[in-house]
């Protein structure tokens, strides 16, 4: 039996993807379409293909993973370090593009490098020593690159003929940003998101159309399908009204068991494909709500988790970023751009007065030092 109006949570590919321009892939890789056999057939047709980035974010496990990396990382300025460790002010690091904001262009820019392992900014003016003054993101799927004629296996780090849009744009003015090697969440986890968006299907399928609890069994002559259906109106309406029901000798009521959601297991199974998710997205569980048995989140290891949801999941996107942005070609030799991660990464006030405490007594920190930790005015602050 078809449910039409279910499936309409996960699309036909061409129904998703034919008013967007095409990107660098051939083609978009099957997507879900019914949570049945044929599931386990259209994932091994999807092996080196990807699943289009508006159907991924409709899974809610992979939408949070990818606000999470975006709105996390986004967040976090970009510091300039000269050669003796100093900081430099750089416009450019502070916000690159004169058309939207600092949060609003790395945050996309993060998107396409977790999606796609692979970032386009184009350099739109330059300082009056060459360097890169303002940029704009272009969006991975209206970029096309066409492919390095040679077999030299360094050929792999070079960029080609850039088109956004089908404008070429000159090499000089292309930033490219490399992920892993991987190709991206949509690229590796083909089979994690088409099992999840299966399973969403599945649960709205359930809601739309809710599992018969009973069947009506006709001993006697068939009936039109008009009589049909103003029999099972009249056998809903009566049981809105009344408990007790009354059939005649040819009509009999069976109970049916097996087909709720609980006896689906669909809570677990969903938990489960969450669970993927955040491996896919090398994320703790609770990054994405999935629940995991014994374990729950505390005041005392919140500061741990958030040092190692930085170190082992954030950091490898944000080097990506910073190391491009460190090439001689956008920084003066010496310098390197990294994010900045203090005030995320920062103690709490308990934790910060306790070595405060401890340090102070011994001179390693002055009180001015101290003050300048817990964001507290100094006395010559005070007086002016």
């Amino acid at each position: 039996m078809a449910w039409p109006r279910a499936l309409r949570l996960v699309q036909d590919t061409s129904a998703v993807t034919a008013s967007l321009p095409r990107g660098p892939v051939a083609a978009d890789g099957p997507l879900v379409r019914d949570a049945s056999g044929l599931l386990l057939d259209a994932i091994r047709a999807s092996y080196g293909q990807k699943v289009t980035r508006p159907v991924a974010l409709r899974v809610p496990a992979f939408a949070r993973a990818y606000k999470l990396y975006t709105g996390t990382i986004s967040s976090f300025p970009l510091v300039d370090y000269g050669p003796a460790g100093e900081r430099v002010d750089r416009p450019f690091l502070t916000n690159p593009s004169t058309l939207t904001t600092y949060t609003a262009l790395m945050a996309r820019t993060v998107g396409d490098l977790v999606a796609h392992d692979t970032a386009y900014w184009r350099v739109t003016s330059r300082t009056w020593d060459g360097f890169p003054q303002s940029a704009e993101l272009m969006p991975y799927e209206q970029v096309n690159s066409a492919p390095v004629d040679t077999t030299d296996a360094m050929a792999v780090y070079e960029i080609g003929q850039i088109t956004w849009n089908g404008v070429p744009i000159p090499d000089r003015d292309v930033i490219r940003f490399d992920g892993d090697g991987t190709g991206g969440w949509l690229a590796t986890g083909v089979d994690a998101i088409n099992t999840a968006a299966a399973l969403e299907a599945a649960v709205l399928r359930s809601a739309e159309v809710p599992s018969p609890s009973f069947i009506l069994k006709n001993s006697g002559a068939d009936l039109p399908a008009d009589q049909v259906d103003a029999l099972l109106d009249a056998w809903e309406s009566a049981r809105s009204t009344r408990s007790t029901a009354y059939l005649n000798s040819t009509i009999e009521a069976e109970g049916l068991t097996g087909y709720s959601p609980n006896d689906l297991q669909l809570t677990e199974a969903r938990n489960a494909a969450a669970t993927m998710i955040g491996r896919l997205c090398n994320l703790d569980p609770i990054w994405v709500g999935a629940g995991v048995p014994g374990y729950s989140l505390t005041y005392t290891n919140r500061q741990d988790l958030y040092r190692q949801l930085v170190d082992l999941s954030l950091m490898p996107v944000m080097r990506a970023i910073t190391d491009r942005l460190s090439g001689n070609d956008v920084t003066p030799r010496g310098h390197r751009v990294l994010f900045d991660t203090d005030t995320f990464l920062r103690a709490s006030t308990t934790e910060l007065t306790d070595l405060i405490a401890r340090l102070v007594p011994l001179e390693v920190l002055s009180p001015e030092q101290a003050a300048e930790l817990l964001d507290l005015p100094t006395t010559g602050e005070m007086n002016t």
